[in-house]
């Protein structure tokens, strides 16, 4: 570090015990204080709002701002109470002259920023970690490197922070952390919100938590774990035979190694064959392992805590699809063991069929042609009819050629349509818990699948196209009794204020957005994703959970279109549905309900399944 001293003045020109202020020649403060014979120079400016320390007070070697009572230590800056610290600078006495050294360390300004922005995520406390967040960045480290501009420190140690105390592993705060990043690299959100945003919602899941497990998981000197340290060349199925057993640190461990060496690839490829076995937590095993490979490819130093947070979460997932009600959708999967599936020979040569499943890697989708509109309009139907028809539909298209990546869009469309049909009677029962945030999961699972399986192998990404139709042909019953009747486009006067979609979105005015919205061609559909996306992370809901969900199913809605060779308005529409009314995010009601309903008679809620 380069020394840059400054003179501050004579030394008798400061009081014992009292703090004064000084200024360099650039107009910045200091706030110093002459006690024990040293003179203790701290930024003049609070970390918490900017308030001049310089007019607090000093009791027993603790300087106290005025304005709110935080309390920071004369000989390190620390905080005993409030929040962030306060940088400290070098100070000597020579000749009678007091000298300030303004040269900042770097390295330990980073070491001391990212220790308190973790600990301010830690806290569940946003803004003290985007003012954290903002200090790192204000250092230049990678300004300008990424779309996330001088927050991309920030983001990443809050990706890694996040993985790495996530209690059961991947969660929905850390998918949006995802989202939210893509967003603010498109220039749909500003990143300071964005980082609020997220901050909050990991830290709410996380508040007080230390590293999970306290590190057990990890592979190293004196780790219960240290006898897997010697890679092994079939590490990827030794994951997933961990996680089929349910042990967790195995596997937890396992999946650290395979990243060290392998990198996401080698995660990748560790967990496909273990997702597309079945429906895990909801869709949330696919759905969460798309975002984790997300987020490890954009911050290569957090893929370890990420996939293995995503391992973990994995190990701790309900299959759904082993439970009774979905015996169409394994009957489903048994038969597809049986149908012969193109799989590409490695050197980009013609496709051949295996039976017995492929070992090669290649694209799901592998010289299969694309649906065309007739045949696709009878597939999407039969998805909607319900799981049976859903996945005995699937596997008939599977046999005669159709790619599992054609069919995975056109299951996205028909959850589109299932999202945009959905029954809000439902959340106004005591005896359910059923809302609108199970059908979403049925767009961001199809979506994921469809992410994964370009990556599949082709009897991988099959079985994900069975695994996604019969979770939206199973949520059939979420449907309202009749469609919702389409409303002719209102006069200018009866719209919201200023005639346009983000105006009757903030009006909650569904009616006049879906009019609206259907007027809109495809170049229009996509500008208005890009301009509802703040009011979806800011304004849609205020519980995390909600606001992920609001993210989430517009960013699957979204890319959904954008894939589909013939894109129209249904998932625009099925957005609005989502976004658009005020739903209650807390239902004492219900919750008091159904837990009196159960001590009476020991039967579960009504739900879909």
């Amino acid at each position: 570090m380069k020394s840059d001293w400054i003179d501050l003045g004579p030394l008798s020109e400061f009081p014992a015990e009292e703090p004064v202020l000084r200024k360099d020649d650039a107009g910045r403060r200091f706030a110093c204080v002459l006690r024990g014979g040293e003179v203790h120079a701290l930024d003049d400016r609070c970390p918490h709002q900017g308030y001049p320390l310089s007019q607090g007070t000093l009791r027993g070697g603790v300087l106290t701002c005025a304005w709110h009572n935080w309390k920071f230590e004369l000989a390190s800056g620390a905080c005993s109470f409030g929040g962030e610290p306060v940088r400290r600078y070098a100070t000597r006495v020579d000749g009678g002259r007091v000298l300030l050294n303004r040269a900042v360390d770097t390295a330990a300004e980073v070491r001391r920023l990212v220790a308190g922005l973790r600990e301010a995520i830690l806290r569940d406390e946003p803004a003290r970690a985007l003012r954290e967040g903002l200090r790192l960045g204000a250092l230049g480290l990678h300004r300008g490197e990424t779309g996330l501009g001088s927050l991309h420190l920030a983001f990443e140690v809050l990706a890694k922070d996040g993985a790495e105390r996530a209690e059961y592993g991947f969660d929905h705060g850390l998918a949006l952390l995802a989202d939210l990043c893509s967003w603010v690299e498109r220039g749909w959100v500003p990143a300071e919100e964005a980082f609020v945003v997220a901050a909050h919602a990991i830290g709410e899941a996380s508040a007080r938590l230390g590293p999970r497990g306290k590190g057990a998981g990890k592979v190293g000197a004196g780790s219960p774990l240290a006898r897997i340290a010697d890679f092994e060349l079939d590490e990827p199925a030794k994951v997933s035979e961990a996680l089929a057993a349910e042990r967790r640190d195995e596997a937890e461990a396992r999946m650290r190694e395979l990243v060290e060496i392998r990198g996401a690839a080698g995660a990748r490829r560790a967990l496909l064959p273990f997702v597309s076995q079945h429906l895990y937590d909801y869709g949330h095993g696919a759905i969460f392992l798309s975002k984790a490979l997300e987020l490890a490819a954009r911050f290569s130093s957090a893929a370890d805590e990420v996939l293995a947070a995503s391992t973990v979460q994995l190990a701790w997932a309900t299959a759904d699809t082993s439970l009774p009600p979905f015996a169409a959708t394994r009957a489903a999967l048994a038969r597809l063991a049986d149908v012969p599936l193109p799989v590409p020979d490695g050197a980009g040569g013609a496709a051949r069929s295996d039976a017995a499943g492929p070992r090669e890697a290649g694209p799901g989708a592998a010289g299969a042609p694309p649906l065309d509109r007739a045949e696709r309009a009878a597939f999407e139907a039969d998805v909607l009819a319900g799981e049976q028809p859903a996945v005995e539909a699937t596997v008939r298209w599977l046999a005669r050629g159709a790619g599992p990546l054609a069919l995975l869009g056109a299951i996205g469309h028909a959850a589109a349509v299932r999202l945009a049909r959905f029954d809000s009677a439902w959340e106004a029962r005591l005896d359910a818990e059923v809302g609108v945030l199970d059908v979403t999961h049925a767009v961001t699972f199809a979506e994921a699948a469809a992410a994964l399986g370009r990556e599949a192998l082709p009897r991988e990404a099959a079985q994900l196209a069975v695994l996604a139709a019969g979770f939206v042909g199973k949520l059939r019953k979420a449907d309202a009794a009749a469609p919702r009747p389409p409303q002719p486009p209102q006069p200018p006067r009866e719209r919201a204020p200023g005639g346009g979609l983000l105006q009757a979105v903030e009006a909650r005015n569904l009616g006049a957005a879906l009019a609206i919205a259907r007027e809109l061609d495809a170049a229009g559909r996509r500008r208005a994703f890009a301009e509802l996306a703040p009011f979806a992370a800011f304004d849609a809901a205020v519980r995390p959970i909600f606001t992920a969900h609001a993210v989430k199913t517009l960013e699957a809605l979204e890319r959904l279109e954008s894939s589909d060779p013939q894109p129209d308005g249904a998932y625009l529409a099925a957005l609005l549905t989502h976004v658009v009314p005020v739903r209650r995010e807390v239902s004492a009601r219900r919750i008091a309900a159904v837990a009196r309903k159960f001590m009476s008679d020991g039967r579960p809620p009504e739900g879909l399944y």
